[in-house]
């Protein structure tokens, strides 16, 4: 049976389904459905005025919701599911604060090519975070909701994880244990191109040995902030990847605009100046690569940024290579 709208004096009022009959709120479009009635239609088959949102059970003025999750109809090849999380600090009991917890969360889902974010309010109490999940084949309703209750678990996964990335103590940019597994989760799980960069400091020991390791120290912090502030510029993640050696990964990119990018970097690293050693100047050789072409493959991907970066270093320093 489908789903049929209820119209009395030409509003509607309900959403007819399974032999019963469900509210219909007219401000918003919505109809609160238990999942258990929600079978036997296609996404396609849903009204046009009319939001589904699955619930669990609903029994008398209780509703029992796992996800606020919201399904529009499949119309011109896509359909689409609002999701609405909503926190409250004073009942926070994570163990991050709730803002590194959304800020993690809205990370999570911007690596998602299904996924974007519509709305973010923060109001000092509560915090509220709307996106919209895309659906682009028209699976039965049962099938459409798994599949999105699915992608929000994998979500919040990846927040979780996102919140437990260690900073270098040095750098407080991300450490090594992050790269390895921000990269693998993006690979697996982001459906978009993944660009990697790495890059190196230019002859690095020289500075050490004529300037000292506290300079050593104060050029590698202020290369890494240049890549943190390009980052924060262009959504990316900056990392220590080993000694002198830093990474970003950058998701959503081509090789064009990734080299673009590295060359952003390496031109802010050439401006740099440093009080203690008014005379001395660095810079960086910076080797690029972009996925899908290696798969979910990390070792395959920093493989090849590692052969560019060699290749960068080789054509006489202070230079970007692609892969």
């Amino acid at each position: 049976m489908l789903p049929e709208l209820v119209i009395v004096d030409s509003e509607v009022v309900a959403v007819r389904l399974g032999g019963q009959q469900f509210p219909y709120e007219s401000e918003t479009g919505e109809s609160i459905i238990p999942k258990k009635v929600l079978t036997g239609f296609r996404l396609s088959e849903i009204p046009e005025d009319l939001t589904i949102k699955p619930v669990e059970s609903i029994a008398g003025a209780y509703i029992e919701i796992n996800n606020d999750i919201g399904l529009s109809a499949f119309a011109g090849g896509r359909a689409s599911a609002s999701v609405e999380v909503m926190q409250r600090r004073k009942y926070w009991d994570g163990e991050v604060g709730l803002t590194l917890y959304m800020e993690a969360f809205r990370q999570a889902i911007r690596e998602r090519s299904e996924a974007e974010e519509s709305d973010f309010q923060d109001d000092g109490d509560y915090m509220f975070l709307h996106y919209e999940i895309t659906i682009s084949e028209d699976f039965e309703i049962g099938d459409a909701i798994k599949s999105v209750e699915e992608i929000i678990t994998t979500i919040e996964e990846r927040t979780e994880q996102l919140v437990r990335r260690r900073l270098d103590p040095l750098l407080s940019i991300f450490d090594r244990g992050s790269f390895n597994a921000d990269l693998e989760y993006v690979l697996r799980n982001a459906n978009v191109s993944v660009g990697l960069v790495l890059t190196d400091i230019d002859h690095f020991k020289r500075v050490n040995d004529e300037y000292g390791h506290q300079t050593g120290d104060s050029v590698l912090r202020a290369v890494a902030q240049v890549l943190a502030g390009q980052c924060t510029r262009k959504g990316g993640t900056a990392y220590r990847y080993g000694g002198e050696e830093l990474s970003v990964i950058l998701i959503g990119t081509d090789s064009a605009s990734l080299t673009d990018f590295a060359e952003g970097i390496r031109a802010e690293v050439e401006k740099l100046s440093f009080e203690a050693a008014p005379e001395l100047r660095v810079t960086i050789s910076l080797g690029v690569a972009v996925a899908p072409q290696d798969g979910n493959n990390p070792e395959a991907l920093v493989k090849k940024a590692d052969a560019a970066l060699y290749r960068a270093k080789h054509d006489g320093r202070n230079c970007v290579r692609s892969a």
